[in-house]
């Protein structure tokens, strides 16, 4: 249980019946404290929201409508209630400390805090109600630094480690028509495999409005057989986040290392900038841009630099299951640094649309669907002609929290890339299962 719940229960412990005045008591009010006393607070806040309009003014009336209310959960209600029994009694401790938890329920902080510490000052609280309090105000000052972290493995097989194709020969227009044969280590391979991750992410409050962020990550897939496929990935990032009401921008540096078979395959450094609305608190929209500049170490001609800018939209809805689904298109640009390369760069635009159901509290599963097109700058001189792709991504998981802090997630996901030249055109499916701990 949060906060929210172990504190509430705990101050209402302390502090009900013993700090509720008898001078008044009646029938409707004896038996709303039987109902609170049995956690009944909804049938108590039935008993006694009709008798409003006629006994609003009643100190012991207005603090268990005010409980009730708190507890049926309408905050608002309870704030209302309270206010008076304090305008009459502004001494009465026990109607300011669940005033308070009403602030706190409402999301108003300052409000909630100044109230706590009233309460916490005055030195009348039983040990148990001081406790609940104490918690209360430790939630209400904002942590000014978070670290987590994560490690993770995963065992899986994959159909295609090269993405390649499965043909062996291929006609080659450049040449007359001839008819060649692919390298083995060009042709579509198979292998299963294990894999290992971990990382770290850092974010700091240098105000209430802007915080600093860093990550690091590294991903490793290391095929039993095939291992001059083995991949290795490191990511980094550090920038800044600025929120305020219902926006935030966030602005990162950042940089990643891939290689093959323990070789620098290709290194990448640039950033990202996103504007995030929120608006409605299930509803937010995002726009986002991406520079990357892309080096091959040992292919230098590929060398290009990457520009895309989008927008994604995503919204929780109240149903069965608490569907949370999302939306994002986006285009761009993946230009070649060498002019004598056009056909090496291209022009990508694609969608992408996806979700969650929580099937419980400790299994979520998930879904996504990705289309991209890209177009190539230049013709292939080998096929004489321009390349297009049409590539298909299929993601369909299960996030399974076994124990605290622990995830098993199964997963398959498939790719199909619709290629007018033979040898780009593949399809891949990767089965895996990951178990993950964080920290």
């Amino acid at each position: 249980m949060g906060i929210r719940r172990t504190a509430r229960i705990a101050l209402a412990i302390a502090l009900f019946l013993t700090s509720v005045p008898s001078a008044f008591a009646d029938q409707v009010t004896d038996r709303a404290k039987q109902l609170l006393q049995e956690r009944k607070a909804k049938e108590a806040y039935d008993l006694l929201m009709p008798l409003q309009s006629q006994r609003a003014g009643e100190v012991e009336y207005d603090y268990l409508l005010g409980i009730a209310a708190l507890d049926a959960g309408d905050a608002q209600q309870a704030v209302f209630a309270l206010e008076r029994v304090l305008a009459v009694n502004p001494n009465y401790l026990q109607a300011r400390a669940e005033i308070a938890r009403a602030y706190f329920v409402l999301g108003e902080k300052e409000n909630a805090r100044r109230e706590f510490r009233t309460v916490r000052a005055s030195g009348e609280l039983p040990e148990d109600a001081r406790a609940a309090v104490d918690r209360f105000l430790s939630a209400l000052e904002p942590q000014r630094t978070f670290l987590r972290g994560y490690v993770e493995a995963t065992v899986g097989y994959d159909t295609n480690v090269n993405s390649a194709t499965d043909k062996t020969t291929v006609a080659l227009p450049a040449l007359g028509g001839l008819i060649g044969t692919l390298d083995p280590f060009g042709v579509q391979r198979s292998d299963g495999f294990w894999g290992l991750g971990a990382g770290a992410s850092l974010s700091h409050a240098l105000t209430n409005e802007i915080w600093a962020l860093g990550t690091v990550a590294y991903s490793g897939k290391f095929n039993f057989e095939e291992d001059r496929f083995n991949t290795g990935t490191i990511d980094g990032s550090v920038g800044a986040r600025w929120g305020r009401g219902d926006n935030a921008v966030i602005g990162l540096l950042q940089g990643q290392w891939f290689d093959v078979d323990s070789s620098r395959y290709r290194r990448s450094v640039g950033g990202t900038a996103q504007w995030l609305h929120n608006l409605s608190p299930t509803q937010q929209v995002t726009l986002f841009g991406q520079y990357a500049q892309l080096r091959y170490p040992s292919q230098a001609p590929r060398d290009a630099n990457r520009v895309i800018g989008g927008v994604a939209y995503s919204q929780a809805i109240a149903a069965t299951y608490s569907p949370v689904v999302f939306a994002s298109g986006y285009a761009g640009q993946e230009k070649e640094r060498d002019d004598r390369y056009p056909y090496l760069g291209h022009k990508p635009a694609g969608v992408r649309l996806g979700g969650q159901l929580t099937f419980t509290p400790q299994a979520v599963g998930f879904a996504s669907l990705g289309y991209e097109y890209r177009r190539y700058n230049g013709t292939d001189p080998f096929f004489l002609t321009t390349r297009r792709d049409q590539q298909l991504d299929v993601i369909v998981g299960l996030n399974y929290g076994f124990a605290p802090q622990w995830v098993l997630r199964p997963q398959v996901a498939y790719t199909r890339n619709f290629s007018n030249i033979d040898i780009t055109d593949f399809d891949r499916t990767v089965t895996s299962v990951s178990i993950r701990r964080d920290f």
